[in-house]
């Protein structure tokens, strides 16, 4: 999903968001129904998204983080995405 989404918005604003995107990309077809299953579902994904960063959040408070290095990020993401088949 790519919403962007500051933590403030309210739910109304979340939602009015979400259905402006989904019609905009195609969704136009969609039912009030489906609609809504697909928010309450992008809603759950955003909460699991925010506690995982709030434990990240916490875990590196504690000392407990690495220093984020992209280009072994990247080396390590081409390998597993070769190891899949995956190049380009």
């Amino acid at each position: 999903m790519s919403i962007e989404s500051p933590g403030h918005y309210t739910e109304a604003e979340l939602l009015y968001r979400y259905i402006g995107e989904q019609v905009s990309n195609g969704g136009r077809d969609a039912s009030v129904k489906e609609l809504l299953q697909g928010y309450a579902e992008y809603r759950r994904q955003l909460e699991d998204l925010r506690g995982k960063l709030r434990q990240a959040e916490a875990s590196s408070a504690r000392g407990e983080s690495e220093d984020f290095d992209i280009e072994q990020l990247i080396t390590e993401m081409t390998a597993e995405l070769a190891a899949e088949g995956i190049t380009g």
